[in-house]
């Protein structure tokens, strides 16, 4: 029998499951205050360098190239900075953002080259460039300078880039003064803004005087979009980046995301981080996954109503063609490696013909469904192997291709994700060398149960839903409540085109409720069902997003 508890009972119970111990440390996660929880910016390395040259650049009227990284955390960073520049009312600038297909993740010396013949002397980077020494060696003999601000961690020849850098905004640098490493490369776009508008008033600059202080509030929005789309801990000063963020976007005067909005019938008002995460990210990166990443970025800059309506239909049909091309690569890869007997420790697969672009996407379904690493490659239009990997959470991807980089031409990310270039000679021992690297380096922790809390199918409903909300923003470092229920199976299906997703009916005397699941099937779980079989399943509870008043949960796993 379980014994009843009231919302408020069941909240404290989560908050000491999130081992929340002090007074202070409850106030900061319940309330997080942009003023009191937020660290100052020239806290960073470099920073006071990189705003300096900045605000000499903006004096002298240099031509500034910002140069960011074609996903959903560089596209909002390089945004960032656009919104500044314009409010700043400084206009000798560019945004610059790699074809992802033409020329590949990274900072490019022939993109530098373009760059020169616009008559550019400062490029600043952002989500990107940390393992990129040379190309700033490149920058900087054409007499460019280079301000590199990334999160991505560094490699072996930071040293190097030092030597070539102006500076290194890289809150994961090793010596670090920051007190936060967890910034998404928008979050470190950020703070550079926040920094370079601080400096601007100390020094009474004319252009600086007429912003309003606390302006860059405003930018939060598009710090919240990469911050959740980037997979960062949502703990810290991320925590409330996407607490304020959310509170910015659901009243923001972009017209992209206004369209968007209403594209996707979602109420702008009520957007959530799970509205970042399925519905704004995704069409971030259809842009560069299947054409032109500079449509994401005129989302998010643009200005007049109706071509963001254009803008938004366009990343509409290209989000749907990216579904239907990454379902059938998953399928196939799940039908490979369920004829396969004896699954390594990493799953590896590849092919010429598929699209670097798409594979991540595949990893990471394969990932869940499999409950192991996986790592897929395919081939560029400049012809270079490129391969995404995918985390369960039982290994730091970074490590194992740390590990693994005596078979690799480069690679890069962070615990969760990452990628790397690898040559034709080398592609087939990938299998082996990550199985082997993996056994070396794997998380033991990964194999600790989540907590929940035990409730009767008749207590999950709105005012429950209601009162967890004050833990929220969920994510990485900070998932949703999870909750254990237990009833008899009232019915049960296999649903959508292709049958991979899962909807159950439990119900007790007192309520029935549906516990559904997107992107697996009992076999994910390796689980057989009947109705009329009692069961007990591990869930998360939200709210219906085509019944507003319809509380449902998702299904993490059967106990």
């Amino acid at each position: 029998m379980i014994t009843p508890m009231t919302d408020n009972e069941i909240l404290e119970i989560l908050i000491k499951q999130l081992a929340i111990t002090s007074d202070k440390e409850r106030e900061r996660f319940l309330s997080p205050d942009y003023d009191l929880h937020t660290h100052p910016p020239f806290l960073m390395n470099d920073m006071n360098e990189a705003v300096e040259r900045v605000l000499d650049a903006i004096e002298k009227n240099e031509k500034i190239a910002v140069y960011s990284d074609f996903d959903a955390d560089g596209i909002p960073a390089g945004a960032i900075l656009y919104d500044l520049f314009k409010k700043l009312e400084f206009n000798n600038f560019i945004n610059y953002i790699p074809h992802r297909n033409l020329e590949g993740y990274g900072f490019h010396k022939d993109a530098v080259s373009k760059l020169k013949e616009q008559d550019v002397s400062l490029i600043i980077t952002v989500d990107v460039g940390i393992s990129d020494y040379k190309t700033v060696e490149f920058a900087k003999n054409l007499d460019i300078d280079c301000i590199i601000t990334d999160h991505h961690e560094p490699n072996g020849d930071f040293e190097k880039l030092k030597k070539s850098a102006v500076a290194i905004l890289n809150p994961k640098r090793e010596d670090s003064t920051y007190p936060f490493r967890e910034l998404c490369g928008a979050g470190v776009a950020f703070k550079f803004a926040q920094a370079i508008l601080q400096r601007g008033k100390e020094n009474d600059i004319a252009r600086f005087k007429k912003i309003k202080n606390g302006w860059e509030k405003w930018l939060l929005d598009l710090v919240a979009i990469a911050t959740v789309a980037d997979m960062v801990p949502l703990i810290d000063e991320n925590r409330v980046f996407v607490k304020w963020g959310l509170v910015v976007l659901r009243k923001s005067p972009r017209a992209g995301i206004r369209a968007l909005c209403l594209k996707t019938r979602v109420k702008q008002g009520d957007i959530t981080e799970d509205d970042i995460a399925f519905l704004i990210a995704p069409r971030i990166n259809a842009a560069s996954r299947m054409d032109n990443p500079e449509d994401a970025f005129l989302m998010l800059t643009i200005d007049n109503a109706n071509k963001a309506e254009d803008i938004v239909s366009h990343l509409e049909k290209l989000n749907n063609k990216r579904k239907g091309m990454v379902a059938s690569l998953t399928r196939e890869l799940v039908k490979k490696f369920t004829l396969e007997n004896n699954l390594p420790a990493v799953l590896v697969a590849g092919n010429p013909n598929w699209s670097p672009a798409l594979v991540g996407l595949a990893a990471s379904s394969l990932s869940d469904r499999f409950k192991r690493p996986v790592c897929i490659w395919g081939r560029e239009g400049t012809g270079v192997l490129k391969g995404s990997c995918r985390s369960n959470g039982s290994v730091d991807i970074v490590k194992l291709l740390e590990q693994s980089k005596d078979v690799l031409l480069g690679f890069g990310g962070h615990s969760g994700a990452g990628g790397f270039s690898v040559s034709l000679e080398n592609v087939d021992k990938l299998k082996d060398v990550f199985s082997l690297n993996y056994e070396k380096i794997k998380n033991e922790k990964n194999t600790i149960a989540p907590a929940f809390v035990e409730v009767e199918i008749e207590r999950v409903d709105s005012s429950l839903l209601d009162a967890i909300q004050v833990l929220a923003p969920f994510g990485v470092g900070n998932p949703k409540p999870a909750f254990k229920i237990s009833g008899e199976v009232n019915s049960f299906k296999h649903f959508g085109k292709d049958k991979n997703h899962i909807e159950i009916f439990l119900q007790n005397k007192k309520a029935r409720i549906r516990v559904f699941a997107f992107f697996k099937t009992l076999d994910s779980f390796g689980k057989k069902i009947e109705v009329g079989n009692n069961i007990s399943v591990l869930a998360t509870i939200e709210r219906s997003r085509w019944k507003r008043n319809f509380i449902e949960m998702r299904l993490i796993d059967f106990i």
